[in-house]
């Protein structure tokens, strides 16, 4: 049933090759509470090589774009989804995720209640009984969305709820960029006084990534980090983190319970430990590099950094 108070909203959705887990989220979706009449879904295509087709049932409750320029760009792609995106809220959550079925409806829910301009939902990994270590240590590291929204006031487009009259206030993403846009735009959105609540009730799960996977992810995050950290006020000096990270992670300071019950029980803490601490340590060289990259590059270097290549 359609309340007078209910949203219209538009899903935004990037993906690259991954037309399975497309398929597999559109299911998904298709079980949402949430009424289907007020809500858009719209998957952006940012650079698939795999010449695939969609079913015709799959296309007729759908939009499917491409995003032609800035390949894989997820926020270049997200941008495009918000150009012709209908929807009072814009959603945007990864295809290779898989919702609850009143993820929406919850979500939308919390954003009323608190009054605020932008919701984050929550985001937990499937584990299995006995997970390798490497899934233990990307649920580890990985999209603490609760943390990320109480201590910085900023949230991850994995699940993330944004009024349109905001967006359109604060401006669009970044265009090109590979890693930690979403970030950087709430900083934006906090400079002028919109506020970012978390909702625990709205739920995405996400599979977690292999070690290869996950060392490639730290590779991208660390240079996406060094954007963030050149745009905030009160910054540690830019070797510091690199510093800390030679210091091998203590079991006792993990802030998730359940990862760190997952890690004992499976009898992979310390190799666990080990991941945690190759990947903090990859994830700082790549932002040195990026750090070097801007600050001593050549010519070249320079005209694509203010074409705001990241």
């Amino acid at each position: 049933m359609i309340r007078k108070q209910d949203f219209s909203v538009s899903v935004i959705i990037p993906f690259v090759d991954n037309h399975e887990d497309v398929l597999q989220f559109k299911s998904r979706l298709d079980q949402q509470t949430y009424p289907k009449e007020l809500t858009e879904i719209i998957f952006v295509d940012n650079g698939s090589k795999r010449n695939i087709a969609f079913p015709e049932e799959f296309m007729l409750d759908v939009i499917v774009i491409r995003e032609f320029e800035n390949l894989n760009s997820p926020y270049s792609a997200r941008n495009r989804g918000i150009e012709i995106a209908k929807g009072e809220v814009l959603v945007f959550v990864d295809a290779n995720s898989l919702p609850d079925p009143d993820w929406l409806e919850k979500g939308l829910m919390c954003m009323k209640e608190s009054g605020c301009e932008i919701t984050a939902g929550d985001v937990q990994f499937y584990l299995g009984d006995s997970p390798p270590a490497a899934h233990i240590a990307d649920a580890l590291t990985s999209i603490h969305m609760e943390k990320a929204v109480l201590e910085r006031g900023v949230a991850y487009t994995a699940n993330l709820f944004i009024r349109k009259e905001t967006m359109e206030s604060v401006g669009f993403f970044e265009e090109r960029t590979r890693s930690g846009g979403d970030v950087r735009w709430c900083m934006r959105a906090n400079e002028k006084g919109f506020r970012i609540s978390f909702c625990k009730e709205s739920v995405v799960y996400k599979f977690p990534r292999s070690l290869k996977n996950l060392l490639i992810k730290k590779i991208r995050t660390g240079k996406g980090y060094f954007y963030t950290w050149k745009d905030e006020t009160d910054k540690p000096i830019w070797f510091y983190n690199f510093f800390r990270s030679l210091k091998p992670p203590s079991l006792s300071k993990w802030n998730h319970d359940k990862m760190r019950k997952k890690a004992i029980d499976s009898g992979n803490r310390t190799k666990v430990r080990l991941i945690l601490y190759m990947i903090g340590i990859v994830e700082q060289i790549s932002f040195i590099s990026e750090y070097l990259r801007y600050n001593l590059g050549s010519q070249r270097d320079i005209d694509r950094r203010e074409e705001g290549y990241k």
